[in-house]
Protein backbone atom coordinates (compact mmCIF):
# COMPACT_ATOMS: atom_id res chain seq x y z
CA UNK A 1 0.00 0.00 0.00
CA UNK A 2 1.22 3.52 -0.81
CA UNK A 3 1.93 5.32 2.43
CA UNK A 4 0.22 8.56 3.33
CA UNK A 5 2.28 11.74 3.78
CA UNK A 6 3.75 12.74 7.11
CA UNK A 7 2.58 16.32 6.58
CA UNK A 8 -0.14 17.97 8.57
CA UNK A 9 -0.95 20.34 5.74
CA UNK A 10 -0.81 20.44 1.95
CA UNK A 11 1.66 22.65 0.09
CA UNK A 12 -0.21 22.25 -3.22
CA UNK A 13 3.23 21.59 -4.74
CA UNK A 14 4.14 18.50 -6.80
CA UNK A 15 7.30 17.13 -8.42
CA UNK A 16 7.02 15.25 -11.73
CA UNK A 17 9.91 13.10 -13.01
CA UNK A 18 10.26 12.01 -16.64
CA UNK A 19 10.87 13.34 -20.12
CA UNK A 20 8.39 12.37 -22.86
CA UNK A 21 5.53 14.30 -24.46
CA UNK A 22 2.96 11.66 -23.60
CA UNK A 23 2.65 10.52 -19.97
CA UNK A 24 5.12 13.05 -18.50
CA UNK A 25 3.55 16.05 -20.26
CA UNK A 26 0.01 14.80 -19.58
CA UNK A 27 0.73 14.54 -15.83
CA UNK A 28 2.23 18.05 -15.80
CA UNK A 29 -0.85 19.47 -17.53
CA UNK A 30 -3.28 17.63 -15.28
CA UNK A 31 -1.64 18.94 -12.11
CA UNK A 32 -1.25 22.44 -13.54
CA UNK A 33 -4.91 22.65 -14.53
CA UNK A 34 -5.84 21.53 -11.02
CA UNK A 35 -4.07 24.58 -9.63
CA UNK A 36 -1.03 22.73 -8.29
CA UNK A 37 2.47 24.20 -8.46
CA UNK A 38 4.38 21.86 -10.77
CA UNK A 39 8.13 21.26 -10.47
CA UNK A 40 10.13 18.85 -12.64
CA UNK A 41 13.46 17.03 -12.35
CA UNK A 42 15.43 14.23 -13.99
CA UNK A 43 14.39 15.57 -17.39
CA UNK A 44 16.86 16.07 -20.28
CA UNK A 45 17.30 19.69 -21.36
CA UNK A 46 16.12 18.79 -24.87
CA UNK A 47 12.67 17.57 -23.80
CA UNK A 48 9.86 19.47 -25.55
CA UNK A 49 7.73 18.93 -22.44
CA UNK A 50 9.82 21.52 -20.60
CA UNK A 51 8.15 24.19 -22.75
CA UNK A 52 4.85 23.66 -20.90
CA UNK A 53 3.38 26.77 -19.32
CA UNK A 54 2.33 24.70 -16.30
CA UNK A 55 5.90 24.10 -15.11
CA UNK A 56 6.86 26.42 -12.28
CA UNK A 57 10.45 25.26 -11.68
CA UNK A 58 12.89 22.89 -13.40
CA UNK A 59 15.40 21.34 -11.00
CA UNK A 60 18.80 20.08 -12.09
CA UNK A 61 19.99 17.32 -9.74
CA UNK A 62 22.29 14.32 -10.28
CA UNK A 63 20.67 11.30 -11.84
CA UNK A 64 20.80 7.78 -10.44
CA UNK A 65 24.09 5.88 -10.52
CA UNK A 66 24.32 2.36 -9.10
CA UNK A 67 27.88 2.98 -7.86
CA UNK A 68 27.43 6.48 -6.42
CA UNK A 69 24.88 7.65 -3.83
CA UNK A 70 25.35 11.37 -4.53
CA UNK A 71 22.00 11.33 -6.30
CA UNK A 72 20.19 10.18 -3.13
CA UNK A 73 21.55 13.07 -1.10
CA UNK A 74 20.57 15.58 -3.80
CA UNK A 75 17.10 14.08 -4.19
CA UNK A 76 16.48 14.04 -0.43
CA UNK A 77 17.67 17.63 -0.15
CA UNK A 78 15.20 18.65 -2.86
CA UNK A 79 12.33 16.90 -1.03
CA UNK A 80 13.20 18.62 2.24
CA UNK A 81 13.56 22.09 0.73
CA UNK A 82 10.24 22.12 -1.11
CA UNK A 83 8.02 19.72 0.89
CA UNK A 84 6.17 18.38 -2.14
CA UNK A 85 2.74 16.89 -1.52
CA UNK A 86 3.40 14.27 -4.16
CA UNK A 87 6.34 13.12 -6.28
CA UNK A 88 5.34 11.23 -9.43
CA UNK A 89 7.89 9.25 -11.48
CA UNK A 90 6.54 8.85 -15.03
CA UNK A 91 9.04 6.43 -16.57
CA UNK A 92 11.13 3.43 -15.60
CA UNK A 93 14.26 5.55 -15.51
CA UNK A 94 12.90 7.60 -12.61
CA UNK A 95 10.67 4.95 -11.00
CA UNK A 96 13.17 2.09 -10.57
CA UNK A 97 15.84 4.03 -8.61
CA UNK A 98 13.22 5.30 -6.14
CA UNK A 99 11.51 1.93 -5.87
CA UNK A 100 14.86 0.22 -5.13
CA UNK A 101 15.97 2.78 -2.54
CA UNK A 102 12.72 3.45 -0.67
CA UNK A 103 14.36 2.90 2.71
CA UNK A 104 16.95 5.62 2.03
CA UNK A 105 14.51 8.34 0.98
CA UNK A 106 13.27 11.05 3.30
CA UNK A 107 9.51 11.68 3.38
CA UNK A 108 8.79 8.41 1.44
CA UNK A 109 5.07 8.92 1.98
CA UNK A 110 5.15 11.87 -0.42
CA UNK A 111 6.47 9.72 -3.30
CA UNK A 112 4.14 7.69 -5.49
CA UNK A 113 5.61 4.20 -5.21
CA UNK A 114 4.03 0.75 -5.25
CA UNK A 115 4.14 -1.93 -2.60
CA UNK A 116 6.88 -4.48 -3.23
CA UNK A 117 4.31 -7.11 -4.23
CA UNK A 118 2.51 -4.79 -6.66
CA UNK A 119 5.80 -3.56 -8.14
CA UNK A 120 7.00 -7.11 -8.73
CA UNK A 121 3.78 -8.04 -10.51
CA UNK A 122 3.79 -4.98 -12.80
CA UNK A 123 7.52 -4.94 -13.58
CA UNK A 124 8.17 -8.67 -14.04
CA UNK A 125 6.19 -10.28 -16.88
CA UNK A 126 6.75 -13.78 -15.57
CA UNK A 127 5.29 -12.82 -12.19
CA UNK A 128 2.35 -11.14 -13.94
CA UNK A 129 1.60 -14.36 -15.79
CA UNK A 130 1.96 -16.48 -12.64
CA UNK A 131 -0.61 -14.34 -10.82
CA UNK A 132 -2.93 -14.35 -13.83
CA UNK A 133 -2.69 -18.13 -14.17
CA UNK A 134 -3.59 -18.59 -10.51
CA UNK A 135 -6.64 -16.39 -11.08
CA UNK A 136 -7.76 -18.23 -14.22
CA UNK A 137 -7.16 -15.24 -16.53
CA UNK A 138 -6.56 -16.26 -20.18
CA UNK A 139 -2.95 -16.05 -21.37
CA UNK A 140 -1.23 -16.73 -24.68
CA UNK A 141 0.79 -19.95 -24.74
CA UNK A 142 4.36 -19.30 -23.67
CA UNK A 143 7.63 -20.87 -22.57
CA UNK A 144 10.73 -19.71 -20.70
CA UNK A 145 13.85 -20.35 -22.80
CA UNK A 146 17.58 -20.19 -22.07
CA UNK A 147 19.15 -21.70 -25.20
CA UNK A 148 18.87 -21.93 -28.98
CA UNK A 149 17.44 -25.44 -28.65
CA UNK A 150 14.70 -24.36 -26.22
CA UNK A 151 13.87 -21.43 -28.51
CA UNK A 152 13.54 -23.76 -31.49
CA UNK A 153 11.33 -26.12 -29.48
CA UNK A 154 9.00 -23.29 -28.49
CA UNK A 155 8.77 -22.08 -32.09
CA UNK A 156 7.99 -25.64 -33.23
CA UNK A 157 5.18 -25.86 -30.66
CA UNK A 158 3.63 -22.42 -31.20
CA UNK A 159 4.42 -21.81 -34.86
CA UNK A 160 5.62 -18.52 -36.33
CA UNK A 161 5.37 -15.69 -35.59
CA UNK A 162 6.28 -15.71 -31.90
CA UNK A 163 7.18 -12.92 -29.49
CA UNK A 164 10.50 -12.93 -27.62
CA UNK A 165 10.05 -10.94 -24.41
CA UNK A 166 12.62 -9.96 -21.78
CA UNK A 167 11.28 -10.61 -18.27
CA UNK A 168 11.52 -6.90 -17.50
CA UNK A 169 11.42 -3.85 -19.76
CA UNK A 170 14.12 -2.11 -17.72
CA UNK A 171 16.84 -3.30 -15.38
CA UNK A 172 17.96 -1.81 -12.07
CA UNK A 173 21.56 -1.40 -13.25
CA UNK A 174 20.54 0.78 -16.22
CA UNK A 175 16.91 1.95 -15.88
CA UNK A 176 17.15 4.17 -18.97
CA UNK A 177 17.93 1.24 -21.29
CA UNK A 178 14.67 -0.16 -22.63
CA UNK A 179 14.55 -3.88 -23.43
CA UNK A 180 12.05 -4.30 -26.22
CA UNK A 181 9.87 -7.19 -27.37
CA UNK A 182 11.05 -8.86 -30.58
CA UNK A 183 8.76 -10.57 -33.06
CA UNK A 184 10.24 -13.62 -34.77
CA UNK A 185 8.55 -13.93 -38.15
CA UNK A 186 10.92 -16.15 -40.14
CA UNK A 187 13.16 -19.14 -39.34
CA UNK A 188 16.31 -17.20 -40.31
CA UNK A 189 15.61 -14.71 -37.48
CA UNK A 190 16.01 -17.39 -34.80
CA UNK A 191 19.81 -17.11 -34.61
CA UNK A 192 19.66 -13.35 -34.10
CA UNK A 193 17.15 -13.75 -31.27
CA UNK A 194 19.08 -16.64 -29.71
CA UNK A 195 22.28 -14.58 -29.60
CA UNK A 196 20.47 -11.97 -27.52
CA UNK A 197 19.25 -14.41 -24.84
CA UNK A 198 20.20 -12.81 -21.50
CA UNK A 199 21.63 -14.87 -18.63
CA UNK A 200 18.29 -14.88 -16.81
CA UNK A 201 16.39 -16.25 -19.84
CA UNK A 202 13.43 -14.73 -21.63
CA UNK A 203 9.86 -15.54 -22.54
CA UNK A 204 8.70 -16.89 -25.89
CA UNK A 205 5.02 -16.32 -26.48
CA UNK A 206 2.66 -17.25 -29.27
CA UNK A 207 1.36 -14.33 -31.30
CA UNK A 208 -2.32 -13.81 -30.49
CA UNK A 209 -4.04 -12.11 -33.41
CA UNK A 210 -6.33 -9.31 -32.33
CA UNK A 211 -6.64 -5.67 -31.34
CA UNK A 212 -4.56 -4.10 -28.61
CA UNK A 213 -6.76 -2.93 -25.74
CA UNK A 214 -5.74 -1.02 -22.62
CA UNK A 215 -7.82 -0.95 -19.45
CA UNK A 216 -6.64 1.95 -17.28
CA UNK A 217 -7.46 2.09 -13.59
CA UNK A 218 -7.10 3.94 -10.32
CA UNK A 219 -7.14 1.57 -7.36
CA UNK A 220 -7.03 1.65 -3.60
CA UNK A 221 -6.19 -1.43 -1.54
CA UNK A 222 -7.14 -3.65 -4.47
CA UNK A 223 -10.46 -1.93 -5.22
CA UNK A 224 -10.89 -0.36 -8.66
CA UNK A 225 -12.22 3.17 -8.13
CA UNK A 226 -12.09 4.40 -11.74
CA UNK A 227 -11.70 2.53 -15.03
CA UNK A 228 -11.22 3.66 -18.63
CA UNK A 229 -10.70 1.60 -21.77
CA UNK A 230 -9.01 2.43 -25.05
CA UNK A 231 -8.48 0.52 -28.27
CA UNK A 232 -5.32 0.76 -30.33
CA UNK A 233 -5.88 1.79 -33.94
CA UNK A 234 -2.32 2.34 -35.18
CA UNK A 235 0.34 0.03 -33.77
CA UNK A 236 3.90 -0.35 -35.13
CA UNK A 237 3.83 -3.06 -37.78
CA UNK A 238 6.04 -5.31 -35.67
CA UNK A 239 4.56 -4.30 -32.33
CA UNK A 240 5.05 -1.52 -29.80
CA UNK A 241 3.18 1.46 -28.36
CA UNK A 242 0.20 2.87 -30.23
CA UNK A 243 0.36 6.16 -32.10
CA UNK A 244 -3.42 6.47 -32.62
CA UNK A 245 -6.22 5.18 -30.39
CA UNK A 246 -9.83 5.70 -29.36
CA UNK A 247 -11.95 5.48 -26.22
CA UNK A 248 -14.35 2.53 -26.11
CA UNK A 249 -16.89 1.15 -23.60
CA UNK A 250 -15.60 -0.97 -20.75
CA UNK A 251 -15.60 -4.67 -21.59
CA UNK A 252 -17.09 -6.49 -18.56
CA UNK A 253 -14.82 -9.52 -18.96
CA UNK A 254 -11.65 -7.44 -19.21
CA UNK A 255 -12.76 -5.28 -16.30
CA UNK A 256 -13.40 -8.34 -14.14
CA UNK A 257 -9.95 -9.75 -15.01
CA UNK A 258 -8.41 -6.40 -14.06
CA UNK A 259 -10.29 -6.35 -10.76
CA UNK A 260 -8.94 -9.82 -9.92
CA UNK A 261 -5.36 -8.77 -10.65
CA UNK A 262 -5.62 -5.60 -8.58
CA UNK A 263 -7.24 -7.41 -5.66
CA UNK A 264 -4.63 -10.17 -5.69
CA UNK A 265 -1.84 -7.73 -4.77
CA UNK A 266 -3.98 -5.18 -2.87
CA UNK A 267 -3.00 -2.61 -5.50
CA UNK A 268 -2.97 1.09 -4.64
CA UNK A 269 -2.26 3.56 -7.44
CA UNK A 270 -2.70 3.80 -11.19
CA UNK A 271 -2.28 0.81 -13.49
CA UNK A 272 -2.83 0.09 -17.16
CA UNK A 273 -3.59 -3.55 -17.96
CA UNK A 274 -2.99 -4.51 -21.58
CA UNK A 275 -4.98 -7.17 -23.43
CA UNK A 276 -5.34 -8.40 -26.99
CA UNK A 277 -8.91 -8.96 -28.12
CA UNK A 278 -10.06 -10.79 -31.24
CA UNK A 279 -13.42 -9.27 -32.31
CA UNK A 280 -14.25 -12.24 -34.56
CA UNK A 281 -13.84 -15.02 -32.01
CA UNK A 282 -14.38 -12.72 -29.00
CA UNK A 283 -11.42 -14.41 -27.37
CA UNK A 284 -8.88 -12.35 -25.46
CA UNK A 285 -5.65 -12.75 -23.53
CA UNK A 286 -3.72 -10.73 -20.98
CA UNK A 287 -0.49 -9.23 -22.32
CA UNK A 288 1.07 -7.21 -19.47
CA UNK A 289 0.53 -4.68 -16.69
CA UNK A 290 2.03 -1.21 -16.32
CA UNK A 291 2.40 0.20 -12.82
CA UNK A 292 3.19 3.78 -13.83
CA UNK A 293 1.47 6.33 -16.05
CA UNK A 294 1.18 5.05 -19.62
CA UNK A 295 1.80 6.55 -23.05
CA UNK A 296 -1.89 6.71 -24.02
CA UNK A 297 -2.76 8.85 -20.96
CA UNK A 298 -3.58 11.97 -23.07
CA UNK A 299 -6.64 10.17 -24.48
CA UNK A 300 -8.06 9.45 -21.02
CA UNK A 301 -7.61 13.10 -20.01
CA UNK A 302 -9.27 14.33 -23.21
CA UNK A 303 -12.18 11.92 -22.68
CA UNK A 304 -12.78 13.20 -19.14
CA UNK A 305 -10.90 10.77 -16.86
CA UNK A 306 -8.22 12.82 -15.11
CA UNK A 307 -6.07 10.05 -13.61
CA UNK A 308 -3.20 12.23 -12.30
CA UNK A 309 -5.54 14.60 -10.46
CA UNK A 310 -7.56 11.67 -9.14
CA UNK A 311 -4.35 10.05 -7.86
CA UNK A 312 -3.39 13.25 -6.03
CA UNK A 313 -6.85 13.60 -4.50
CA UNK A 314 -6.93 9.95 -3.43
CA UNK A 315 -3.48 9.96 -1.81
CA UNK A 316 -3.51 13.47 -0.36
CA UNK A 317 -7.19 14.25 0.27
CA UNK A 318 -8.36 10.70 1.07
CA UNK A 319 -10.94 10.91 -1.72
CA UNK A 320 -12.38 7.63 -3.03
CA UNK A 321 -15.33 8.67 -5.20
CA UNK A 322 -14.66 10.01 -8.69
CA UNK A 323 -16.60 10.66 -11.86
CA UNK A 324 -16.05 7.49 -13.89
CA UNK A 325 -17.99 8.57 -16.98
CA UNK A 326 -16.12 9.44 -20.15
CA UNK A 327 -16.68 10.35 -23.76
CA UNK A 328 -16.79 7.37 -26.12
CA UNK A 329 -15.32 7.23 -29.63
CA UNK A 330 -12.91 10.06 -28.96
CA UNK A 331 -9.66 9.67 -30.88
CA UNK A 332 -6.16 10.77 -29.94
CA UNK A 333 -3.04 10.81 -32.11
CA UNK A 334 0.64 11.36 -31.50
CA UNK A 335 1.40 13.16 -34.74
CA UNK A 336 5.18 12.99 -34.55
CA UNK A 337 5.14 9.21 -34.08
CA UNK A 338 2.13 8.57 -36.31
CA UNK A 339 3.81 10.13 -39.34
CA UNK A 340 6.43 7.39 -39.08
CA UNK A 341 3.66 4.79 -38.76
CA UNK A 342 1.89 6.18 -41.85
CA UNK A 343 5.09 5.94 -43.88
CA UNK A 344 5.69 2.34 -42.74
CA UNK A 345 2.07 1.36 -43.40
CA UNK A 346 2.18 2.74 -46.96
CA UNK A 347 5.33 0.73 -47.70
CA UNK A 348 4.14 -2.45 -45.95
CA UNK A 349 3.64 -5.77 -47.73
CA UNK A 350 -0.07 -6.34 -47.23
CA UNK A 351 0.25 -9.97 -48.20
CA UNK A 352 2.34 -10.57 -45.06
CA UNK A 353 -0.07 -11.65 -42.28
CA UNK A 354 2.59 -11.09 -39.61
CA UNK A 355 2.52 -7.32 -40.14
CA UNK A 356 -0.14 -5.25 -38.38
CA UNK A 357 -0.80 -3.07 -41.42
CA UNK A 358 -4.10 -1.39 -42.29
CA UNK A 359 -5.82 -0.85 -45.66
CA UNK A 360 -5.09 2.59 -47.07
CA UNK A 361 -8.83 3.22 -47.51
CA UNK A 362 -9.37 2.80 -43.79
CA UNK A 363 -6.47 5.12 -42.98
CA UNK A 364 -7.83 7.76 -45.36
CA UNK A 365 -11.28 7.55 -43.79
CA UNK A 366 -9.80 8.64 -40.45
CA UNK A 367 -9.76 12.22 -41.74
CA UNK A 368 -13.45 12.36 -40.78
CA UNK A 369 -12.47 12.17 -37.11
CA UNK A 370 -10.72 15.52 -37.53
CA UNK A 371 -13.58 17.03 -39.55
CA UNK A 372 -16.14 15.92 -36.94
CA UNK A 373 -14.01 17.36 -34.09
CA UNK A 374 -13.66 14.02 -32.36
CA UNK A 375 -9.87 13.77 -32.61
CA UNK A 376 -7.29 15.19 -30.18
CA UNK A 377 -3.50 15.43 -30.13
CA UNK A 378 -1.19 13.92 -27.52
CA UNK A 379 0.96 17.05 -27.57
CA UNK A 380 -1.07 20.03 -28.85
CA UNK A 381 -3.68 21.63 -26.59
CA UNK A 382 -5.12 25.12 -26.83
CA UNK A 383 -4.23 25.97 -23.25
CA UNK A 384 -0.62 24.78 -23.56
CA UNK A 385 0.56 24.93 -27.21
CA UNK A 386 4.31 25.49 -26.65
CA UNK A 387 5.41 21.80 -26.45
CA UNK A 388 3.72 21.04 -29.77
CA UNK A 389 5.21 24.18 -31.33
CA UNK A 390 8.64 23.02 -30.17
CA UNK A 391 8.07 19.58 -31.74
CA UNK A 392 7.13 21.22 -35.05
CA UNK A 393 10.18 23.45 -34.83
CA UNK A 394 12.33 20.35 -34.45
CA UNK A 395 10.84 18.82 -37.58
CA UNK A 396 11.66 22.02 -39.46
CA UNK A 397 15.21 22.04 -38.05
CA UNK A 398 15.74 18.41 -39.09
CA UNK A 399 14.43 19.12 -42.58
CA UNK A 400 16.58 22.22 -43.00
CA UNK A 401 19.63 20.39 -41.65
CA UNK A 402 19.19 17.47 -44.02
CA UNK A 403 18.68 19.89 -46.89
CA UNK A 404 21.85 21.77 -45.93
CA UNK A 405 24.11 20.03 -48.49
CA UNK A 406 22.19 21.85 -51.24
CA UNK A 407 23.38 25.19 -49.82
CA UNK A 408 26.93 24.59 -50.92
CA UNK A 409 28.34 28.09 -50.44
CA UNK A 410 26.98 28.33 -46.89
CA UNK A 411 28.35 24.87 -46.05
CA UNK A 412 31.78 25.79 -47.42
CA UNK A 413 31.88 28.97 -45.34
CA UNK A 414 31.00 27.03 -42.18
CA UNK A 415 33.55 24.41 -43.11
CA UNK A 416 36.38 26.93 -43.45
CA UNK A 417 35.45 28.63 -40.16
CA UNK A 418 35.35 25.31 -38.32
CA UNK A 419 38.76 24.26 -39.62
CA UNK A 420 40.20 27.54 -38.33
CA UNK A 421 38.58 26.98 -34.91
CA UNK A 422 39.84 23.39 -34.68
CA UNK A 423 43.33 24.45 -35.73
CA UNK A 424 43.52 26.83 -32.77
CA UNK A 425 41.75 24.68 -30.19
CA UNK A 426 43.37 23.06 -27.17
CA UNK A 427 40.27 21.09 -26.06
CA UNK A 428 37.39 19.29 -27.78
CA UNK A 429 34.12 17.94 -26.36
CA UNK A 430 31.74 15.54 -28.11
CA UNK A 431 28.05 15.53 -27.08
CA UNK A 432 25.38 13.00 -28.01
CA UNK A 433 22.12 11.94 -26.40
CA UNK A 434 23.24 9.26 -23.94
CA UNK A 435 27.06 9.28 -24.19
CA UNK A 436 27.15 5.54 -24.87
CA UNK A 437 27.27 5.29 -28.70
CA UNK A 438 28.43 8.18 -30.88
CA UNK A 439 30.26 10.57 -28.56
CA UNK A 440 32.39 8.00 -26.67
CA UNK A 441 33.68 6.51 -29.93
CA UNK A 442 34.44 10.01 -31.16
CA UNK A 443 36.27 10.80 -27.90
CA UNK A 444 38.50 7.71 -27.86
CA UNK A 445 39.20 7.80 -31.58
CA UNK A 446 40.03 11.52 -31.46
CA UNK A 447 42.53 10.87 -28.66
CA UNK A 448 44.46 8.56 -30.98
CA UNK A 449 44.49 11.19 -33.76
CA UNK A 450 44.99 14.37 -31.70
CA UNK A 451 46.95 13.27 -28.62
CA UNK A 452 48.04 16.80 -27.65
CA UNK A 453 44.45 18.03 -27.12
CA UNK A 454 42.22 17.64 -24.06
CA UNK A 455 39.32 15.53 -25.31
CA UNK A 456 36.17 14.28 -23.58
CA UNK A 457 32.55 13.30 -24.24
CA UNK A 458 29.21 13.69 -22.44
CA UNK A 459 25.48 13.15 -23.03
CA UNK A 460 22.26 15.08 -22.56
CA UNK A 461 20.44 12.18 -20.94
CA UNK A 462 20.48 12.52 -17.17
CA UNK A 463 21.98 9.08 -16.63
CA UNK A 464 25.65 8.75 -15.75
CA UNK A 465 27.51 5.49 -15.29
CA UNK A 466 25.88 3.66 -18.23
CA UNK A 467 27.98 1.32 -20.37
CA UNK A 468 28.01 1.20 -24.17
CA UNK A 469 25.79 -1.40 -25.85
CA UNK A 470 27.17 -4.63 -27.27
CA UNK A 471 27.19 -3.56 -30.94
CA UNK A 472 28.92 -0.27 -30.05
CA UNK A 473 31.72 -2.13 -28.27
CA UNK A 474 32.13 -4.60 -31.15
CA UNK A 475 32.09 -1.95 -33.90
CA UNK A 476 34.59 0.20 -31.98
CA UNK A 477 36.87 -2.79 -31.32
CA UNK A 478 37.01 -3.44 -35.07
CA UNK A 479 38.60 0.00 -35.36
CA UNK A 480 41.05 -0.50 -32.53
CA UNK A 481 38.97 1.39 -29.93
CA UNK A 482 38.05 -0.15 -26.57
CA UNK A 483 34.69 1.05 -25.21
CA UNK A 484 34.25 -1.82 -22.75
CA UNK A 485 35.21 0.32 -19.74
CA UNK A 486 33.45 3.49 -20.86
CA UNK A 487 30.77 4.90 -18.56
CA UNK A 488 28.49 7.75 -19.51
CA UNK A 489 28.78 11.30 -18.18
CA UNK A 490 26.23 14.14 -18.25
CA UNK A 491 26.68 17.59 -19.83
CA UNK A 492 27.13 20.43 -17.30
CA UNK A 493 27.60 24.19 -17.51
CA UNK A 494 31.26 23.69 -16.67
CA UNK A 495 31.70 21.62 -19.84
CA UNK A 496 30.19 24.43 -21.89
CA UNK A 497 32.59 26.95 -20.36
CA UNK A 498 35.82 24.97 -20.34
CA UNK A 499 36.05 23.39 -23.82
CA UNK A 500 37.14 25.31 -26.93
CA UNK A 501 35.12 23.28 -29.47
CA UNK A 502 31.92 21.32 -28.81
CA UNK A 503 30.79 18.86 -31.49
CA UNK A 504 27.26 17.46 -31.80
CA UNK A 505 25.80 14.91 -34.20
CA UNK A 506 22.24 15.89 -35.16
CA UNK A 507 19.75 18.77 -35.26
CA UNK A 508 18.05 18.00 -31.95
CA UNK A 509 21.39 17.90 -30.15
CA UNK A 510 22.53 21.12 -31.79
CA UNK A 511 19.41 22.98 -30.69
CA UNK A 512 19.54 21.65 -27.11
CA UNK A 513 23.25 22.28 -26.58
CA UNK A 514 23.13 25.63 -28.39
CA UNK A 515 20.25 26.74 -26.17
CA UNK A 516 22.12 25.73 -23.02
CA UNK A 517 25.33 27.37 -24.29
CA UNK A 518 23.57 30.67 -24.98
CA UNK A 519 22.89 30.98 -21.26
CA UNK A 520 26.64 30.67 -20.70
CA UNK A 521 27.43 32.97 -23.64
CA UNK A 522 29.36 30.14 -25.29
CA UNK A 523 27.06 29.32 -28.21
CA UNK A 524 29.81 30.09 -30.73
CA UNK A 525 31.60 26.91 -29.70
CA UNK A 526 28.85 24.55 -30.90
CA UNK A 527 29.34 22.82 -34.27
CA UNK A 528 28.02 19.80 -36.15
CA UNK A 529 30.78 17.22 -36.50
CA UNK A 530 29.38 16.77 -40.02
CA UNK A 531 30.44 20.34 -40.86
CA UNK A 532 34.00 19.02 -41.25
CA UNK A 533 32.87 17.69 -44.65
CA UNK A 534 31.01 20.28 -46.71
CA UNK A 535 29.77 17.74 -49.25
CA UNK A 536 27.87 15.19 -47.14
CA UNK A 537 24.93 15.31 -44.73
CA UNK A 538 25.39 17.30 -41.54
CA UNK A 539 23.76 14.72 -39.31
CA UNK A 540 25.07 11.41 -38.05
CA UNK A 541 22.02 9.46 -36.92
CA UNK A 542 21.98 7.72 -33.54
CA UNK A 543 22.62 3.96 -34.04
CA UNK A 544 21.30 3.12 -30.54
CA UNK A 545 18.92 0.15 -30.69
CA UNK A 546 19.97 -0.73 -34.24
CA UNK A 547 22.20 -3.47 -35.61
CA UNK A 548 25.96 -3.91 -36.00
CA UNK A 549 25.95 -2.59 -39.58
CA UNK A 550 24.39 0.71 -38.44
CA UNK A 551 27.10 1.13 -35.78
CA UNK A 552 29.78 0.36 -38.38
CA UNK A 553 28.41 3.03 -40.72
CA UNK A 554 28.16 5.64 -37.97
CA UNK A 555 31.68 4.94 -36.71
CA UNK A 556 33.14 5.00 -40.23
CA UNK A 557 31.66 8.45 -40.76
CA UNK A 558 32.79 9.74 -37.35
CA UNK A 559 36.32 8.44 -37.90
CA UNK A 560 36.62 10.06 -41.35
CA UNK A 561 35.47 13.42 -39.97
CA UNK A 562 37.87 13.29 -37.03
CA UNK A 563 40.65 12.47 -39.48
CA UNK A 564 39.85 15.79 -41.19
CA UNK A 565 39.97 17.62 -37.86
CA UNK A 566 43.30 15.99 -37.03
CA UNK A 567 44.69 17.04 -40.40
CA UNK A 568 43.64 20.65 -39.74
CA UNK A 569 45.20 20.58 -36.28
CA UNK A 570 48.35 19.03 -37.70
CA UNK A 571 48.73 21.71 -40.37
CA UNK A 572 48.34 24.42 -37.72
CA UNK A 573 51.03 22.78 -35.56
CA UNK A 574 53.39 22.49 -38.51
CA UNK A 575 52.89 26.15 -39.44
CA UNK A 576 53.58 27.20 -35.85
CA UNK A 577 56.79 25.16 -35.72
CA UNK A 578 57.93 26.55 -39.09
CA UNK A 579 57.31 30.11 -37.95
CA UNK A 580 59.25 29.44 -34.76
Amino acid sequence: MVRQPELGHLSRRVLVLGSDTRSFLAVIRSFGRAGLEVHTAWCPVNSASLESRYIKTIHSIPYYRPDDETWIDAFNDLLCRFEFDLVVPCDDGSLLPLQMHKSQLVRPGSIYLLSDEAHQMTSDKQRTYEVAQELGIPLPRQAVVASRAELAAAVHEFGLPVLAKPPRSAESGDPQARRSVKRVRRPEELDLIASAIPPERFLVQEFFRGIGVGLETLCRNGEVLVAFQHERLHEPLLGGGSTYRRSVPLNPELLEATRKLMKAVSYTGVCMVEFRYNPESRRWVLIETNGRFWGSLPLALAAGVDFPRYLYEMLRCDKTEFNGGYRLNLYCRNWMLDLGWLRSNIRADRTDPTLMSLPLSRVMSEIWNIVLLRERSDTFTLDDPAPAVEELARVFRRFSTRAAPTFHLLRKARHRRLLDVVANASSVLFVCKGNICRSPFAEYYARTRMPTLRISSVGLLLASGRSSPKFAIEAARARGIDLSQHRSKVLTDEHLRSFDVIFVFDADLFHAVHTAAKRQQTAGKIFYLGSLDARQALEIRDPYGKNFVDFEAAYDRIASLIDRAAAAAGRATAQTETAA
